[in-house]
């Protein structure tokens, strides 16, 4: 997931990996630019976002090292979960071998 013109009173870390029960979940923040606002440091950037299987052996560290590719990754678009139409019909053609 894409987010663009996020803003922060901190800087961001380029690379923050976080595990969980769910898998290993993982931000990445680009284009960082500071200003003012109101008196205060304001931090605007845009970040990725995604999670990982937990089976994955990825590091905070192998992120960055290869961090273009890995934003170009999670800043593709979800695919949405199958709907059960769809589901029901890819059983069917694998069951019958084609079209109905």
């Amino acid at each position: 997931m894409l987010l663009q013109n996020t803003k922060s009173t901190l800087e961001p870390s380029p690379v923050l990996m976080d595990e969980t029960e769910e898998g290993k979940v993982v931000r990445l923040a680009d284009n960082i630019r500071q200003e003012e606002e109101d008196g205060q440091t304001v931090y605007t950037y845009d970040e990725v976002l995604f999670t990982m299987d937990p089976d994955r052996t990825e590091t905070a560290e192998d992120i960055a090292e290869d961090f273009d590719a890995w934003w170009e990754f999670g800043s593709q678009p979800e695919e949405p979960e199958p709907t059960l139409e769809d589901r029901v019909s890819a059983i069917e053609e694998f069951l019958i071998g084609g079209d109905l």
